[in-house]
């Protein structure tokens, strides 16, 4: 997980269009609907194993040119949040 840095802050536009993993290709309503089935583990794992292999290009493929971690932990968290 070279691209991702402890420092990384979340730039995550909430509505759930268009991705949330650039490099996977996991969109914002996939995980959406991850979160409201208590599924987004999965996703979450799927990211994280595929950066170590075959690893990611965040900074090429993310419009922000950041790692996606910062931004899926809070979209999930967000959308949590909404539930109580």
């Amino acid at each position: 997980m070279k691209c991702c840095k402890k420092n990384d802050k979340s730039v995550i536009d909430f509505n759930l269009d268009g991705l949330i993993c650039y490099c996977f290709q996991h969109s914002k309503k996939d995980l959406y609907d991850a979160v409201k089935a208590g599924t987004e583990e999965a996703i979450i794992n799927d990211i994280k194993s595929k950066m170590k292999d075959p690893g990611c290009f965040c900074e090429k493929s993310n419009p922000s040119g950041k790692c996606c971690m910062a931004d899926t932990m809070a979209f999930v968290n967000h959308v949590k949040s909404q539930r109580d």
